[in-house]
């Protein structure tokens, strides 16, 4: 944990600097010193590992997970037509996990894509119910081969979220066209409110998203645990303020203590045979 908090810190030093949208250069940098300049994703042989990625080059766009073993084979139909057009993704014993990792994060505003890739948050800001179909394919495709022994069953779902923002009330998103200075300040500014309101709808990793995941884990018996302190203020992705991120670190201490008896019940399932 102190290696991965001295991570971050090190991070938004050498990468958040300057202004939106951030150089690239100095994020791959990092990435390369962190998982290797020359690691594939299939070098990380456990546990198995999927990170998500948005295919940006088609409309509509896709979801795509980088894995570290073999894609399970689809027996469904296609949602669309081959097209010829469109390069098949990169096999896994060919992907470079930095590379993973920068399209992985390549959010808008914030980095320019990498290559055809958009931040996997745009489809799958909270990739629960995403990781809970992966294994049901993996484990379907393992019985078709022949391969049951292989199959494990999903007993624990552990979410782990990055802060619950506080919710704040909104006073305006109506946009309409305006007949004076007065309503034109008034549509400008309903506009900004209701774009953001979109975002946070499109990419909110808390809400139903978390009702949905514990719902169906509930009806299948699967011992679901969502980890999510709830932050005093709205931390943006690029925030670099010391005494910012050190309060999230102290607000996400107490929601610990406050939750141990939810830690370690969790901890006697993981350890338990």
């Amino acid at each position: 944990m102190a290696y991965m908090r001295g991570v971050y810190f090190r991070m938004k030093d050498e990468v958040f600097r300057g202004s939106r949208p951030y150089e690239s250069g100095p994020l791959e940098e990092f990435l390369k010193r962190e998982f290797g300049e020359h690691t594939k994703m299939t070098d990380v042989k456990k546990p198995k590992v999927m990170l998500t990625g948005t295919l940006s080059d088609r409309q509509p766009a896709e979801l795509h997970l980088f894995r570290n073993y073999e894609a399970p084979e689809c027996v469904r139909e296609p949602r669309f037509n081959q097209n010829v057009n469109l390069k098949p993704p990169t096999h896994p014993s060919e992907q470079l996990v930095w590379r993973a990792a920068r399209s992985s994060g390549a959010a808008p505003t914030y980095f320019r894509p990498n290559g055809r890739f958009l931040d996997g948050g745009l489809l799958a800001n909270n990739p629960t119910l995403d990781a809970m179909t992966e294994i049901h394919e993996y484990n379907q495709d393992m019985i078709r081969k022949g391969q049951g022994n292989k199959v494990k069953k999903l007993s624990i779902v552990v979410s782990l979220g990055t802060g619950r923002s506080p919710q704040v009330p909104v006073t305006c998103v109506d946009v309409f066209r305006p007949s004076n200075p007065w309503e034109l300040a008034k549509t400008v500014f309903g506009a900004k409110e209701l774009g953001k309101m979109v975002v946070d709808c499109c990419t909110d990793p808390d809400g139903r998203a978390v009702d949905r995941a514990r719902a169906w884990c509930e009806m299948v018996g699967i011992q679901y645990f969502r980890l999510n302190p709830q932050l005093g203020t709205d931390i943006m992705l690029d925030e670099v303020n010391d005494t910012v991120l050190v309060d999230a670190l102290w607000e996400t201490e107490v929601y610990i203590y406050e939750h141990r008896e939810q830690f370690q019940k969790l901890i006697q399932l993981l350890l338990s045979p």
